[in-house]
């Protein structure tokens, strides 16, 4: 018997899953949230229990990170502090993950 070529299904290009996965991410521009998540979930190791337990909201536009904190001091002291801040992310995230940091 001689397996012949269906015609309505089209000719898959992936390979495995990691290429659809890739694919889909691409298309969907769903890289730039995964990685947010993926800063939400390592924030605490990053910045310490203290600071974590005040900051009120993050997120990710492109490369810069928005940061809001609940108190006025610590927002302050995070301000002065936000070189040191992306050091850290940068280095717990990979190079070049954020170029800059907004703090409010």
């Amino acid at each position: 018997m001689i397996d012949l070529p269906r015609r309505d299904v089209p000719e898959r290009k992936e390979k495995n899953i990691s290429d659809v996965l890739r694919r889909m991410n691409d298309r969907y521009h769903l890289t730039q949230k995964h990685n947010e998540i993926e800063l939400v979930k390592v924030w605490e190791e990053i910045v310490g229990h203290l600071i974590a337990k005040h900051t009120a909201s993050i997120s990710m536009r492109g490369k810069t990170l928005y940061v809001s904190f609940d108190q006025a001091p610590l927002k302050n002291e995070m301000f002065l502090q936000r070189d040191v801040l992306m050091k850290n992310v940068n280095d717990r995230m990979g190079a070049g993950f954020i170029e800059k940091i907004f703090i409010g």
